[in-house]
């Protein structure tokens, strides 16, 4: 029969243990918040250019390396997606295709041709919302 103070010590072991990983899930949050609102900033210069409300931004590191505002109307381009724009401009800012050791934040989760593109793109992570979900890798989407 286990004890009343093995039960609390291995209660207490468990606890720390989930508030050690609640305190790197917030630092993560933290680190994340600066892109998860320059994304937002994305969406909200598409739509003062008179497009969709959508934006996304690929990071590399620290450093902001696509940006994304919708251009969808703007361009008369079905594809012109903010996930689309941000992956095209930070492949030319990279000057390649393979944006391996990138993550994308986007204001919205991304439709399946996006997130297609960003499979392609070998993007690592997939960011979303104004909480900065985590979606994980980009799967292929078709």
């Amino acid at each position: 029969m286990l004890s009343r103070r093995a039960a609390l010590a291995g209660f207490l072991a468990c606890l720390t243990a989930a508030l050690g990983g609640l305190r790197r899930a917030v630092a993560a949050d933290h680190r994340r918040q600066p892109f998860i609102d320059r994304a937002g900033q994305m969406r909200r210069d598409a739509v003062a250019s008179g497009d969709q409300a959508y934006g996304a931004i690929v990071v590399k590191g620290d450093r902001i390396v696509g940006l994304g505002p919708s251009r969808v109307v703007v361009n008369t381009d079905p594809t012109g997606h903010a996930e689309m724009e941000a992956l095209r401009d930070a492949a030319r800012n990279l000057g390649s295709h393979d944006l391996s050791g990138c993550v994308m934040f986007t204001t919205t989760p991304p439709c399946r041709m996006c997130e297609t593109a960003a499979y392609w793109a070998r993007i690592d992570r997939v960011y979303t919302g104004d909480d900065g979900h985590d979606r994980g890798k980009p799967t292929y989407g078709c």
